[in-house]
């Protein structure tokens, strides 16, 4: 009879000792198992931001083709689902927008500033990279000691009337900086127009601005570089 309680003793350790690493394998006791999985964050909500556009003739809009045709910040602000406010002006060039970027932020109180600044820069002489890089530096610097998001676009190509090898070679060269000293020198997102723009997406007449296609081109590109950096 002792033999046989000693028996069932030892099979009862035993059962309890199985089961009690058991318990262990699925992450019970405490600290010791696995933590859950964080919560993803949610998705972002254009609606709660407040967008401006800073640049030049482009950014405002102008389409020699189509003059009724609208440009890209229209398009943009339906795809965001809130108003994108336009600050284009014809004809300025990067120091314009500089000079101009402290006002425009204090009085719009933006969350993202995209701008898109240079092609009238590129017609300029002389022809002063390095000027237009720590403009941009200043630009990127400002807007975010307003603790906004600066987003930086990159140079549509000239086409036609304008695709002389000057230009060509300028504007290659500007975008080529852009990615060196501010995407990957400032980590600033950048708008890359340039990788995907070809002359068939730039007017005829003049082929310094986007036709309607282009305009439409652009805001995607806007677009999709704002949802996938909302808050970089």
């Amino acid at each position: 009879m002792k033999k046989q309680i000693t028996g069932n003793r030892r099979l009862f350790l035993f059962i309890t000792a199985v089961l009690f690493l058991f318990f262990l394998s699925c992450g019970g006791g405490g600290g010791g198992g696995s933590s859950p999985a964080p919560t993803p964050p949610p998705p972002p909500d254009p609606s709660t931001w407040k967008v401006i556009a800073l640049g030049d003739s482009i950014t405002y809009g102008i389409n020699h083709d189509n003059p009724n045709e609208e440009g890209y910040v229209p398009k943009l602000s339906r795809m965001l689902g809130t108003d994108v406010i336009n600050l284009g002006v014809p004809g300025v060039r990067c120091d314009y927008v500089a000079d101009h970027l402290v006002e425009n932020l204090e009085k719009y109180h933006p969350t993202h500033v995209l701008v898109l600044i240079g092609a009238n820069d590129v017609v300029a002489f002389p022809y002063d990279v390095t000027h237009y890089i720590h403009v941009l530096e200043y630009i990127v610097n400002t807007i975010r000691s307003y603790h906004a998001i600066p987003i930086i676009g990159t140079l549509t190509p000239f086409c036609y009337d304008f695709a002389e090898d000057y230009y060509i070679q300028n504007i290659n060269d500007r975008n080529a900086a852009i990615h060196k000293y501010i995407e990957k020198g400032m980590s600033v997102t950048i708008a890359d127009f340039a990788a995907v723009f070809t002359c068939d997406m730039m007017e005829h007449h003049g082929g310094m601005h986007p036709n309607s296609w282009g305009y439409e081109v652009m805001a995607q590109i806007w677009y999709q570089t704002l949802m996938k950096n909302p808050q970089n």
